[in-house]
């Protein structure tokens, strides 16, 4: 049974020890900050955060921790809209990861990176392609804040995913620091004789701590697989009149894995571009000859004419954009004419490629442009990950629940949207909310000052805001009831609800109990209190 939390003030001395003075924080600013996430859900406030630097400093921290009765609970970027690292109790030690930022190898023979997981996805990026490399998968669009830990934690996807699925494939070890101080190592980095370059070191082991939530541990070192930077990229972009034509036209290519990227917008989105000054207009546009021809420096001197260009998206319904990589052009364009081929049979027509030239030459922009609408609105999503069979009906329960809630959301001005995407042979939905609300101090430090300074007056909208997260609960339910899956699970998406057997849910307990069994681990998540 855990034992009653100390006092904190004999704890954040102990602390203060480990990892200094000014890595313990106890403010309340501090502390409400670190504690909230995107989701606008109810949550308790942490009575410290702390920053530690090494593996060393984190182990020991945790026991201190641990010991004291506290609830530990692990925090990357922040990018989280499902309670990830929100406490759900007051006597919470929060763990900001982000100081431990190093990479610690890049194995060019074997073809692994071990890095800690403090570290973003934009800073490993950068670091790998000086040497010409790169992970398999590489990031989410938030990669200048999202973390590596806080990715294998959710099991992100995006960048990479069309070809090489979720992060947690390209994962082949982790050193995980358990709840008391504790430190477990899995792959062949565990092997006396040997160094990381493979995952199956007997069982999976490394499976237990990845897609998480941060329930089993604090995964603090993770070696993730290389493989050698595309020299040749070319993109393509296509709009339909249809949902369930892009949708079929997407589901075959996944089929093919012929697309490092394939993601598909909807009308909403594709008018928030618009106003952002990155449109399109009908026919191969040069800018893809550009890319094409020059590979990732085509790509960079391509997005500058993307940029700026003035055409328009108008006629625009449902836009779908692809990202095709290569060693060669020849095979790059293979997979972009056999794309191209199947968009054409599906009554889609080209359009200039801007949106996935852009996101190539610039992965890691500004998350503005994806944690909030074009005027400041709020936005919170919502997902379903399915099986291809399932990829067109998901879509068309998606529209049909859209339509029947258009007369509250136009009456409330609640706009709503939607991205299409693949990981590998997998189909992800994910709708999103946009109302006007108030920010908060966590979306007003992600964002440029000048938007910041715009947009920090915008008042609470309490009403507004039920009502959006009550919709979201409703699409929730229903991507459940179609069979969905989900990715970053939190404490949001009810997992232990979706089981259709006992036993798999107590295996699931039997190895907290074995990891956790003060049960102080981000108490909550997963659903395991």
């Amino acid at each position: 049974m855990s034992q009653p939390a100390s006092s904190m003030s004999s704890v954040e001395e102990q602390l203060s020890n480990i990892l200094g003075n000014d890595y313990v924080l106890t403010d309340k600013d501090s502390r409400e900050h670190y504690s909230t996430d995107l989701s606008f859900l109810p949550h308790e406030v942490a009575e410290a955060v702390i920053q530690p630097a090494s593996i060393d400093e984190l182990a020991k921290a945790l026991a201190v921790a641990n010991q004291a009765g506290y609830a530990i609970v692990p925090r990357g970027g922040g990018m989280s809209y499902t309670q990830g690292y929100s406490p759900t109790q007051a006597e919470s030690v929060l763990v900001d990861m982000r100081r431990m930022d190093n990479i610690l190898e890049i194995n060019e023979d074997d073809m692994f990176v071990t890095v800690e997981c403090g570290c973003t996805w934009k800073k490993l990026f950068e670091a790998l392609q000086e040497k010409g490399l790169r992970t398999p998968y590489y990031g989410p669009l938030s990669g200048m804040y999202a973390t590596i830990g806080g990715a294998l934690s959710q099991n992100s996807l995006f960048l990479g995913s069309g070809i090489y699925n979720t992060v947690a494939e390209s994962a082949l070890g982790l050193k995980v620091v358990l709840a008391d101080g504790n430190i477990v190592q899995t792959g062949s980095a565990a092997h006396t004789n040997s160094n990381a370059f493979y995952r199956h070191f007997g069982p999976d082991v490394t499976g237990i701590f990845t897609a998480d939530n941060g329930a089993m541990g604090i995964k603090a070192v993770a070696t993730l697989r290389l493989i050698q930077s595309p020299k040749s990229t070319a993109c393509m972009s296509f709009k339909f009149d249809h949902l369930a034509d892009m949708l079929a036209a997407q589901v075959e290519m996944s089929r093919l894995r012929i697309a490092s990227e394939c993601y598909g917008f909807d009308p909403y989105y594709n008018a928030g571009f618009e106003k952002q000054g990155i449109t399109f207009s009908e026919g191969l546009s040069l800018i893809g000859k550009v890319a094409r021809k020059g590979g990732l420096k085509g790509v960079g001197k391509a997005a500058k004419m993307a940029m700026g260009a003035k055409t328009h998206l108008k006629n625009v319904l449902y836009s779908l954009h692809m990202t095709f990589d290569a060693l060669n052009d020849v095979i790059a364009n293979e997979h972009q004419e056999i794309a191209a081929e199947i968009c054409l049979r599906y009554n889609g027509v080209e359009i200039e490629n801007n949106i996935p030239t852009a996101f190539r030459a610039q992965p890691f922009g500004g998350v503005r442009t994806v944690l909030l609408g074009s005027s400041g609105e709020i936005w919170i999503p919502v997902h379903g990950f399915f099986p291809l069979s399932k990829a067109v009906a998901a879509g068309a329960a998606t529209e049909k629940f859209l339509a029947d809630k258009r007369e509250i959301l136009e009456a409330n001005e609640i706009k709503t949207s939607y991205l299409t995407c693949f990981s590998g042979t997998e189909f992800i939905i994910e709708p999103s909310f946009y109302w006007a609300d108030e920010l908060g101090s966590f979306r007003l430090s992600l964002i440029e000052e000048e938007f910041a300074d715009k947009w920090k007056g915008i008042p609470a909208d309490l009403e507004k805001r039920k009502l959006v997260l009550g919709l979201r609960e409703e699409l929730r339910d229903l991507y459940d009831s179609l069979g969905a899956c989900h990715l970053q699970i939190g404490k949001y998406y009810e997992y232990e609800k979706l089981m259709n057997n006992d036993e798999l849910w107590n295996l699931l307990n039997g190895i907290k109990d074995v990891v956790d069994p003060e049960r102080k681990m981000n108490p909550g998540s997963l659903g395991l209190d």
